[in-house]
């Protein structure tokens, strides 16, 4: 249930790019638009209803959507929804530095540091991999986008590689719990020092 709430502002403007491609193929960005907020806010509604708590990059993600998606229709200018995926992965990378700088702590480490003891080069590691993998998204969605504009690619492209980045970051953060059980260790709530003692071993 979890996995499809995530999915649901990305199914709402997938869903809604199809409905204006077979409708009005000229606004069929509009109606993406429409679908991704849609998503968004039903995304929201679910949590809501059930209680359950939604993390704040979700949040986060979900409320840059639908600012972006709400200017693309409002201005009629589908070159703000296109821009989005490079604006916010930027916005990330920019975070995960300034972080690192500001607080001399990872953001990984402040965020999963309770579930596992690891050593603070590791986590910074870590960090540096967060911050390339999301300059290269924001510079691929550039790159889709500019081809877009010189009229070498259409709209479907991009939308291609908007669904396409969901089994990338699958797959990039299968390999972040690859180098977790790696280097790190789950800490042991019912004996804390074994799980600092493992990391100790480790540095």
């Amino acid at each position: 249930m979890h996995a499809l709430l995530e999915l649901l502002p990305l199914i709402g403007l997938g869903g809604g790019y199809l409905l204006g491609k077979s409708i009005n193929p000229e606004a069929a960005m509009y109606y993406l638009s429409y679908g991704a907020i849609i998503g968004t806010l039903l995304q929201f509604a679910v949590y809501k209803i059930r209680g359950a708590t939604m993390q704040k990059t979700t949040k986060i993600t979900g409320w840059v959507l639908i600012i972006f998606a709400a200017i693309t229709i409002i201005l009629q200018n589908d070159l703000f929804i296109k821009l989005k995926p490079t604006i916010l992965s930027w916005a990330f990378a920019a975070f995960f530095l300034g972080y690192v700088w500001w607080k001399k702590q990872s953001v990984l480490e402040l965020m999963m540091g309770e579930q596992f003891a690891m050593p603070s080069d590791k986590w910074l590691v870590l960090n540096w991999a967060w911050v390339v993998f999301n300059v290269l998204v924001g510079v691929a969605n550039l790159v889709v986008v500019w081809q877009i504009q010189q009229g070498n690619w259409d709209d479907d492209s991009w939308v291609s590689f908007k669904m396409a980045l969901l089994p990338i970051s699958l797959v990039f953060v299968a390999g972040q719990s690859v180098y977790l059980f790696k280097h790190g260790t789950m800490k042991d709530k019912n004996n804390p020092q074994k799980s600092d003692q493992s990391n100790q071993r480790e540095m």
